[in-house]
């Protein structure tokens, strides 16, 4: 099938009634002097463009731990060809159909829409959606703040990941259409650093009106760096890199192997010293592409008529006690850590406990993990959304991966084959071990499918309220529960 864009025909490909196309870009190479630049629209082509294939990812580290886990190759990266998406849909005939455009997680340093996991073929065939799959510039190619060192020429560097996505949409709202979508009907949807790019994208001026529902799986809308912070981190790499803070501009010709390298040694040094969440780059308040944190953002009435399904995974901090550099915890440690945490810690830990959470030292650990990073902000914004807004759900995954002797429980990633109904995939039975329930992930995406076709996503799910804290549980028998973590929340 041929689809003409506004910047050439491309020709995809269809099977079992769903059509592919892959690896079209939305912007130019972001390279030489676009490097830590916004994005610029991509040079037209005349000729049929073969969209078969993916593009490759955004420049970035391995990430050993889901190649070991998914039993997958790392993805071929490329900073010149990395902006790229890719659609599926059942073709430009008939109605307009409702267009679900995902951003992939990976801590802002890995990911790409080319993850066999994100395939789209179901969601479109099942649900009659499009579904779209995009990258985005990562790590310090995508968030290295510049202004403070280079001028108000790269006020926005800290940003051109975010704004990578802002193009994509504006790419959706230009073209989709003639893929069968509706440009009035998007819903943004992402996990992890997805859903903080979510959160972000609710209250960028530039991106308001490229979608109309909004989808936060395990995310936060609390965390981003101020500039000086931000400033920090260059300082850090420009040291990495042994160049003198005068002569920062050097940074346009460092070859990306290079810039990878410095980028790893400062991610490691944070990590060793317990800076920065794990995230050395991260969207930067600046004022401008991103005028304030998020969630103060949205309490002050930013993306008041999105609206918004959220949620988090029981025990998500467990990924993170798996793998290479996972970190141990003893008896003394975990104590220390939950003395710092809370006022009565004792309490805190019969909390943890009496929902369900592993009580060993590392279960425990993980379950402050998942509670600080995810869960907790998960509540803030969905508490500050409902104060501006009615068209608010919560969910809490609950279902327990049988991989790794279940070592994994219900951690984070793990309903992301479940939403795009996509258990089959190579390698995802590492992840939620042998025959995962195929009708939680009907469940799932059906209600992901209808909050994006028309903003509810089920007649059973109660829309969430500051006083209930409704939430829908998926697990094998899903079902609404009123605060189903109380005992942890009122900590």
């Amino acid at each position: 099938m041929i689809i003409r864009t506004a910047h050439g025909p491309v020709e995809g490909t269809t099977s079992e009634g769903v059509s592919s196309f892959k690896g079209i870009p939305f912007a130019a190479p972001p390279v030489g002097p676009l490097r830590f630049r916004p994005p610029s629209p991509p040079e037209p082509w005349a000729a049929v463009r073969p969209a078969t294939h993916y593009g490759p990812a955004a420049v970035q580290p391995r990430d050993v731990l889901l190649e070991g886990m998914f039993g997958q190759p790392a993805f071929p990266t490329d900073e010149a060809s990395c902006l790229t998406l890719n659609i599926w849909t059942q073709g430009p005939h008939g109605p307009v159909r409702p267009v679900m455009v995902w951003l992939h997680g990976g801590a802002f340093l890995t990911g790409s829409g080319r993850d066999s996991v994100f395939d789209g073929s179901r969601l479109a065939r099942h649900h009659d959606v499009v579904v779209v799959t995009l990258n985005y510039r990562l790590g310090a190619l995508g968030f290295l703040y510049l202004k403070d060192l280079l001028g108000s020429q790269y006020a926005e560097s800290g940003n051109v990941g975010l704004l990578d996505q802002v193009a994509a949409l504006d790419w959706v709202r230009d073209n989709i259409a003639a893929f069968g979508g509706d440009p009035a009907n998007v819903t943004l949807f992402g996990q992890s650093a997805g859903a903080m790019s979510v959160a972000s994208l609710m209250t960028m001026p530039s991106a308001a009106g490229l979608f109309q529902k909004a989808i936060a799986q395990s995310g936060s809308a609390e965390y981003a760096h101020t500039t000086e912070r931000a400033t920090d981190v260059t300082r850090q790499m420009l040291a990495a890199l042994s160049i003198p803070e005068e002569a920062a501009g050097a940074l346009l010709d460092v070859p990306a192997v290079d810039l990878l390298n410095a980028q790893q040694g400062v991610s490691e040094a944070m990590r060793t010293r317990g800076d920065g969440l794990g995230l050395p780059f991260a969207p930067v308040v600046d004022g401008s592409v991103l005028p304030r944190v998020p969630l103060e953002a949205i309490r002050n009435g930013a993306g008041a008529r999105i609206p918004l399904l959220l949620g988090t995974n029981l025990e998500e901090g467990r990924l993170f006690l798996i793998g290479p550099g996972a970190p141990t915890m003893d008896e003394d440690s975990l104590s220390a850590l939950f003395d710092a945490a809370y006022p009565d810690p004792i309490a805190a830990r019969e909390a943890f406990q009496v929902t369900g959470q592993d009580a060993s030292p590392s279960g425990l650990f993980a379950a402050l993990i998942g509670e600080q990073m995810f869960r907790a902000p998960a509540a803030r914004l969905a508490e500050a959304h409902a104060s501006i807004t009615p068209d608010v759900w919560l969910y809490l995954f609950t279902w327990r991966s049988s991989a790794r002797n279940g070592d994994l429980g219900a951690c984070h990633s793990l309903e992301l084959p479940f939403i795009f109904d996509n258990l089959d995939q190579p390698g995802v039975h590492k992840f939620t071990g042998l025959e995962p329930p195929a009708e939680l992930a009907h469940t799932m995406s059906c209600a992901w499918a209808a909050f994006a076709r028309g903003g509810s996503p089920h007649p059973d799910w109660n829309r969430f309220d500051a006083d209930a804290h409704w939430a829908m549980t998926f697990d094998e028998d899903s079902r609404p529960v009123a605060d189903p973590l109380r005992p942890v929340r009122r900590l």
